[in-house]
């Protein structure tokens, strides 16, 4: 063990300094904060807020521990643009790592948009919006110095995201689309929320507006789940560690050009008008053949025929359409074992999505 720790020290050396963090403390006043946040110098993510946001009873006793000068924890933000380059109005100079909540939570509370509830210190002060407190409350808020981390502009995303990850030890834990989405800023990310929004794949994805998998965004991390496997055969060159895989496929996506991403946006919307032609009620949903030899419906939506299933369809739609029925594939035991268990496996990831291309080939 330590004869290959020598002989591997200099490769250990460089990973070390590539990935070492380097940081700032910063402390600004709640006052500074809020007007970073509304030049957005400071950006609060507005799809993140969407999905996951605090009620405004954990929101108000946030507001009562600063009032009363309660330590609360660092927030954590990333410098994605040096104090010293020029760029335009409205370009954001940091992203929030960890802390969205918290600066959520002050920001619209200094602009008046919720009343306090349910404190129990201060309880004369519930009902109150930040206009209705008095001067030397006001003050006391404006004054209120929260600590910043803030991380250097250098490091790539892929360490930012394993940052977010890290600390993200919260009481609602953070799915990995979260953390792509206020990690990963790009313009595929703006095109993987657009397309995500199409009611259609909703619909095929049995994802409905009150549903747990849409508040995770399991919907965005679909759109991105599509292109990260069928774009330039991303399937093939997957080695292992799916959520890595995915982080660095949105990474590599967000650098592409206006034109290779309007090519993305006229494919995926092909293939789901090309699915909602066929009248398939759950086309990704998973199948088993009984002991009668017919083909018995699991369930309405599975992520691993997901893969397969859109792999199909989009060989089908090159070839003028299908001439195979999909559920057809189930009766392929090596196919049925590529969809069940650890279904992230590389074997199995290949083997489902090329057993599908090669159906519809046929």
């Amino acid at each position: 063990m330590k004869k290959s720790l020598k002989v591997n020290l200099e490769t250990l050396q460089q990973k070390a300094k590539e990935r070492t963090v380097r940081t700032q403390t910063v402390e600004y006043d709640l006052e500074t904060i809020v007007k970073k946040v509304d030049k957005q110098v400071i950006k609060l993510n507005p799809e993140y807020q969407r999905r996951h946001r605090w009620d405004i009873p954990t929101a108000s006793r946030l507001i009562e521990s600063l009032i009363l000068n309660i330590p609360v924890p660092f927030i954590y933000i990333s410098q994605d643009v040096d104090v010293d380059d020029e760029v335009e109005e409205g370009i954001a100079r940091y992203s929030v790592i960890d802390g969205q909540q918290r600066l959520t939570a002050i920001f619209n509370f200094f602009k008046n948009d919720f009343a306090l509830q349910d404190l129990e210190v201060l309880e004369t002060l519930n009902g109150c919006r930040y206009a209705d407190l008095p001067s030397f409350l006001v003050r006391r808020l404006e004054e209120r110095s929260i600590k910043c981390l803030r991380i250097d502009s250098t490091l790539d995303q892929q360490v930012k995201y394993d940052i977010f990850e890290r600390l993200n030890s919260g009481s609602v834990k953070l799915e990995p689309q979260e953390l792509r989405n206020a990690t990963c800023r790009g313009p595929f990310k703006d095109l993987s929320l657009k397309l995500a929004k199409l009611k259609p794949f909703r619909e095929m994805s049995n994802l409905t507006e009150d549903s747990k998998r849409l508040k995770k965004m399991e919907d965005v991390e679909l759109v991105l789940r599509y292109f990260a496997i069928n774009y330039q055969d991303g399937y093939l060159q997957y080695k292992g560690g799916f959520k890595k895989f995915l982080t660095q496929k949105m990474v590599e996506f967000n650098s592409l050009d206006s034109a290779a991403l309007l090519d993305f946006e006229t494919d995926f919307v092909a293939i789901i008008s090309y699915l909602k032609q066929q009248n398939i009620a759950h086309p990704f949903a998973k199948y088993r053949v009984d002991k009668n030899d017919t083909l018995e419906q699991m369930s309405t939506f599975n992520v691993a025929v997901f893969d397969a299933a859109i792999a199909f369809y989009r060989e089908s739609l090159k070839r003028g359409g299908a001439n195979k029925e999909f559920t057809e594939i189930f009766r392929d035991p090596e196919f049925f074992a590529a969809v069940e268990g650890s279904t992230n496996d590389v074997k199995k990831l290949v083997t489902r999505v090329s057993k599908a291309i090669e159906l519809a080939r046929k």
